[in-house]
């Protein structure tokens, strides 16, 4: 085969059978693809009955909106983590878009392809599915100089429609696969990256709702950490207060370790989880009970605190001695991280950083939110008081 000349590419327009029995399915899908796959979109929208499967089908192209997307800068774009995170949020928004209790399914693609110019870099894409029984990844190597663009942008999509088609529990087509090519499959229960944390064997999870997970993921953004035993109202209006102050991705941050209480169990963590409060909102989960840890987790980031947790902070008596405290917070600063404090109503006083002695050496890691910005006195203590 000449070099640069296309590979069957004629043969791989999919037949119309096929984009049929996945309408006739019963699923339905929502489609993420970035760097290559809109040739699958535009097979699956050719054939009439598209409103059948098709929820969305959206190509966030550019690196700003497929961090939108997923919610984290991913440290390598065509790789598997990468794709799940993709299938994961897709499979979110089906959840939410779909009209009725029907098999959802979420597809992420994510590729680099033959282009202008030439690439330093292998050829290749990483395709993933998510349903509620499992996540499907499929890491595609093309063959460099076999294909020309159109070749390539079609196989990746014959990829796509195979995924899809499995997802769906239909039969996959022969994909036309040349040597040099190669072609990986993974699966793993939907669970698995809760079933790692909860082992001690996956640094975080970000949850995009309860049925779906991604674990290890490099954040970075405004985090808000608590128990949220329940979520309430003002966790919600800080959130949105220091995201828009600060401009930057955010998350919620649960950690199942705590320094004075048990850890949470697996129940504990998926009630919490299930709070309509919290339906739509990223949560981190996370074993890191201390700021310290968290830093580690999640580098150049801020964490949002209110007053009550602030003054703890910098109280030797919680943290182990003044001189372990200025340690932590230089291991803080190394990682880029700082704090968002706001104010609380304690012990019947509204008080705020301006009211807490920082020390000199430690005053650069705070900045505060004033009155004006943010003010809300209800706590999750007073609500659960409430209750009982």
């Amino acid at each position: 085969m000449p070099k640069g000349q296309d590979y069957n590419v004629g043969a791989m327009k999919p037949p119309s059978q096929a984009i049929e029995a996945l309408f006739a399915s019963g699923s339905l899908a929502a489609l993420a693809v970035t760097g290559a796959g809109s040739q699958a979109v535009q097979w699956l929208l050719g054939v009439g009955g598209a409103s059948a499967f098709v929820l969305e089908a959206l190509v966030p192209y550019a690196s700003k909106s497929l961090q939108d997307y997923v919610g984290f800068w991913p440290q390598k774009f065509v790789n598997p983590n990468t794709a799940q995170a993709m299938a994961a949020a897709a499979y979110t928004r089906a959840l939410a878009a779909q009209p009725q209790p029907t098999p959802a399914i979420g597809l992420g693609c994510t590729a680099t392809i033959a282009t202008n110019y030439a690439k330093r870099g292998e050829h290749g894409a990483v395709v993933s599915t998510h349903t509620a029984e499992a996540v499907r990844t499929y890491i595609l190597n093309i063959q460099k100089g076999l294909r020309q663009r159109e070749g390539e942008e079609q196989l990746v999509s014959m990829l796509i429609l195979n995924a899809l088609l499995e997802a769906a529990g239909q039969p996959r087509l022969p994909l036309p696969l040349a040597d040099g090519d190669e072609l990986h499959e993974e699966q793993q229960p939907a669970s698995q990256p809760l079933d790692a944390l909860m082992a001690g064997k996956a640094g975080n999870v970000l949850v995009y709702t309860p049925a779906a997970y991604v674990q290890d993921v490099p954040f970075s953004g405004a985090i808000l950490s608590g128990s949220f035993n329940p979520i309430h109202e003002g966790h919600l209006l800080l959130a949105q207060t220091a995201q828009r102050k600060l401009n930057r991705q955010f998350a919620f941050e649960l950690s199942l370790d705590n320094v004075e209480k048990p850890s949470l169990s697996r129940a504990t963590v998926e009630e919490r989880l299930t709070q309509p409060r919290l339906h739509g909102q990223r949560v981190l989960l996370s074993r890191a009970p201390l700021f310290r840890d968290k830093a580690a987790l999640y580098p150049n980031s801020v964490f949002v605190v209110g007053y009550d947790t602030a003054r703890r902070l910098v109280d030797p008596k919680y943290t182990g001695g003044e001189a372990a405290m200025l340690e932590a917070y230089d291991f803080i600063r190394a990682q880029g991280c700082s704090f968002l404090v706001a104010g609380r109503k304690v012990d019947g006083r509204y008080s705020t950083l301006a009211d807490l002695a920082l020390p000199p050496s430690i005053q650069d890691l705070f900045a505060a939110l004033s009155e004006d910005e943010f003010r809300l006195d209800l706590s999750s203590t007073q609500i659960r008081n409430q209750k009982n």
